[in-house]
């Protein structure tokens, strides 16, 4: 049982470890540093950003969401970032997480709502 069970942790620690040298290879591709940032590693992770998508895209949600999946999904994606790097950029999931959701607004409500910020004094 004991024996099970290392083998497993193995496994999983060799996919993850599999999966973070896939998403290195990325970065050296695409710059291994956070483009808003600027950071090189963060607690949440780094991840890879579409700047656009084309027909039959490599996309996250298309992949299980289990450490298998994780893998393919980014040993898929080097391959995409290989023939088209200007499409990808590398992010630390903090900021990837925010730029998604500034994606939701319309380019007039995030305007309005930049130059709102711009004009806040208590933002220091």
């Amino acid at each position: 049982m004991e024996n099970k069970l290392i083998k497993r942790c193995d496994g999983l620690m060799n996919k993850r470890a599999k999966t973070e040298e896939a998403k290195q290879r990325i970065g050296k591709i695409i710059g291994s540093t956070c483009f808003v940032c600027g950071c090189t590693k963060s607690k949440k992770g780094m991840t890879v950003h579409h700047l656009w998508y084309i027909f039959n895209d490599v996309v996250y949600k298309n992949y299980t969401r289990n450490d298998d999946g994780k893998l393919k999904y980014y040993t898929d994606l080097l391959i995409k970032v290989q023939e088209t790097p200007e499409r990808f950029m590398f992010l630390c999931n903090t900021h990837h997480q925010a730029l998604e959701r500034l994606n939701r607004y319309k380019k007039q409500t995030l305007n309005k709502l930049l130059e709102a910020l711009q004009k806040t004094k208590t933002n220091l």
